[in-house]
């Protein structure tokens, strides 16, 4: 009987010591993610970034009425931890995937939900959001995760309110329509 109370009781302190490793991970993040999804290592992504000033999460995500942290933290289960050594995206399976160091919100964001939408199931969540908010815009039939681009700067403005660097660059991420110059 000793035997098989300890047999029951053992499994059940391991579920809470991992639980309480979830919960120290989610309490170090600065700006937690919105969802989580248990069916992974690790239930949300990390973006670990340069930048240090939260408020800065607050400005629009491109041509919608969305702030950029309320995108990665909802729609792209993605926690954000701030003032980090470098610029990376750790995945659910705890993959990390380096990113372009700059203080540039939009830009990070943008750099994150690219490798988001290579992800098996990260690329739901991109036809998801783009389903939602930006269908008329981005045709993700059209989009090339691995395409070339030139690197001449002649600067585009996409419907979805994001500059890019030239028409490759916009038609590589299935912009669909896009003036020359910069976005405002």
């Amino acid at each position: 009987m000793k035997k098989l109370i300890i047999l029951l009781f053992f499994p059940l302190t391991l579920g809470c010591e991992a639980k309480n490793d979830f919960d120290d991970i989610y309490q170090s993040i600065d700006l937690p993610p919105f969802r989580t999804n248990n069916t992974f290592s690790q239930p949300f992504r990390i973006l670990k970034t340069k930048i240090s000033d939260a408020a800065l999460f607050d400005a629009k995500y491109g041509n919608t009425d969305l702030s950029i942290g309320y995108v990665l933290r909802y729609y792209f289960y993605t926690g954000i931890n701030l003032s980090a050594d470098s610029s990376e995206l750790i995945s659910m399976n705890l993959k990390v995937f380096s990113l372009q160091d700059t203080n540039d919100v939009s830009g990070i964001a943008r750099d994150a939900i690219e490798e988001i939408r290579k992800m098996e199931y990260g690329s739901l969540e991109y036809e998801e959001f783009i389903g939602k908010y930006l269908s008329d815009c981005i045709d993700i039939t059209k989009i090339q995760n691995d395409c070339i681009i030139p690197a001449v700067y002649e600067p585009v403005c996409g419907c979805d309110g994001f500059t890019y660097s030239n028409s490759a660059e916009a038609q590589c991420n299935g912009v669909v329509s896009f003036e020359k110059g910069k976005c405002d």
